[in-house]
């Protein structure tokens, strides 16, 4: 039954439910308490953590003793609706860019300019431009709030993507304008506005859609590559055990999958599956959505053969 189900839905049904239920647990059941230690029976020792998986906690817990499925389900929804946000905040800019200004973007000097920072990464520009705000001295308060810090943080991710993204709208309006239907329309006298609902947006939104798969995908790595540099979603919370601050811990406020994975990347030669659970989770996510995408690229390919 499920083979004859469209991978494009399968991925779809998944994805709601990790939100739903990311959604839903934490309501739910509270945080486990964390055990700074505990006796096995056994073996006959005391433990301390980082505890591995067990009936208790199924995915382990990390050095700090939080449980890795709680941390993990909890920043489920935080990872998956933040990419989704910037993802459609992009498409929207971008369509009204592409659409409606379409001059601009055929004019060589505005296309070169955004030529020129293809060559630049994403990551670099956000890390830049977000860094003075939201890092902070180890005894200062942050600058923001972590509802300021998303809202900064949406606008900053959505507008470094939008000018390519328009390009890419922009050159596909002006092919589909090009067709001879659409030649065939001007000379009956139909106006732009005629055009544009009757014969371009029909075929631009099964396009626009496949575009936003990949933006979404797109997002996700650029959200890993900034975790990497500790600039996580939501904020980031900086402490420190040690006299006069040797040592700094970054940690994400949100639970968010890359900032765990940034924050547990240490234990990689420690205690490898605390790092390795956010891991797994993200690339699935990531494997779901280029799913998505692949199949429905196939169907809108298909049905532009058909026409």
């Amino acid at each position: 039954m499920l083979s004859k189900v469209p991978l494009f839905f399968t991925g779809l049904f998944l994805l709601l439910f990790i939100v739903s239920a990311s959604i839903v647990f934490p309501l739910v059941l509270s945080e486990p308490e964390i055990n700074p230690f505990r006796y096995s029976v056994a073996l006959k020792k005391l433990e301390i953590p980082p505890y591995s998986p067990s009936k208790e906690n199924w995915f382990g817990t990390d050095r700090y003793g939080k449980d890795l499925f709680y941390n993990l389900i909890d920043g489920a929804k935080y990872t998956i609706l933040f990419a989704c946000i910037i993802t459609i905040g992009r498409i929207f800019v971008s369509f009204i860019l592409g659409l409606f200004f379409k001059r601009l973007f055929k004019s060589s000097w505005f296309s070169d300019l955004i030529q020129s920072f293809q060559y630049v990464p994403q990551s670099l520009i956000v890390l830049l431009t977000l860094s003075p705000f939201l890092f902070y001295e180890l005894r200062n308060e942050p600058m923001f709030t972590t509802s300021e810090t998303l809202f900064v943080q949406l606008l900053v991710l959505i507008a470094v993507g939008v000018l390519q993204l328009g390009k890419i709208i922009a050159e596909t309006t002006e092919l589909l304008s090009r067709t001879e239907y659409v030649n065939c329309s001007k000379l009956m006298g139909a106006s732009y506005f005629q055009i544009t609902t009757k014969h371009i947006l029909p075929h631009l939104w099964p396009r626009l859609i496949v575009i936003a798969g990949r933006q979404f995908a797109h997002v996700l790595t650029l959200m890993l590559h900034l975790a990497i540099y500790q600039l996580f979603i939501g904020g980031v919370q900086i402490t420190s055990g040690q006299e006069h601050d040797q040592f700094i811990n970054y940690a994400t406020v949100s639970n968010e999958w890359t900032g765990l994975i940034s924050a547990y990347h240490k234990e990689l030669m420690l205690e490898p599956f605390i790092v390795l659970v956010p891991v797994t989770a993200f690339a699935l996510l990531v494997l779901c959505i280029n799913m998505m995408t692949k199949d429905l690229e196939h169907h809108v390919n298909k049905r532009s053969l058909f026409k």
